[in-house]
């Protein structure tokens, strides 16, 4: 059986007291609102653990959990190939907007009209009133966004970090 170093490091601090006892003179623990960790800050020996184990903060977990909808750095040369594409789907919904044409069948029509030839596009309902959510996959980075009866939203990026243009449904 395979048995984990912060495993043993976690029994080891548990069975000494561990981080965050207080511990009075005499070797008896009392409990106090706010403990005074017994952990030294970063004192640490080249090639050594610590002595103590630390455990990301909340913020830092969530923070973690959230990094799928993050996207990777976009190169020059995806951004100058997505420009044209962004601003010429920007004047399509622009059309569409003056037409009062909304819904999937529009913005797909739109968005697959400007994509270059043999890119791979995504067009999705985005939940709310007639919102269509798209991609267009390009080399390096995608042209992305969405268009809605009020509004809409053309940007050119890298890839989420969950792979691909858009974050997954659901997430």
């Amino acid at each position: 059986m395979k048995i984990s170093t912060a495993l043993v490091a976690v029994l080891l601090l548990a069975a000494l007291g561990g981080c965050g006892v207080v511990r009075a003179q005499g070797g008896e623990s009392s409990e106090s609102p706010s403990p005074t960790p017994l952990c030294p800050e970063a004192v640490e020996a080249p090639g050594m653990p610590s002595p103590c184990v630390t455990m990301p903060s909340w913020e830092q977990k969530h923070a973690g959990n959230e990094a799928y909808r993050q996207r990777a750095a976009l190169s020059a040369k995806a951004a100058a190939e997505g420009k044209p594409v962004a601003e010429a789907l920007r004047g399509r919904f622009a059309e569409l907007r003056e037409g009062k044409l909304y819904g999937e069948a529009h913005v797909a029509k739109a968005v697959r009209a400007v994509a270059p030839p043999g890119r791979n596009v995504v067009i999705r309902a985005g939940g709310a009133r007639s919102a269509v959510v798209f991609a267009i996959e390009l080399s390096g980075g995608c042209v992305t966004g969405f268009y809605d009866e009020r509004e809409s939203e053309v940007e050119v990026g890298g890839y989420v970090y969950d792979g691909g243009c858009l974050a997954a449904p659901g997430h």
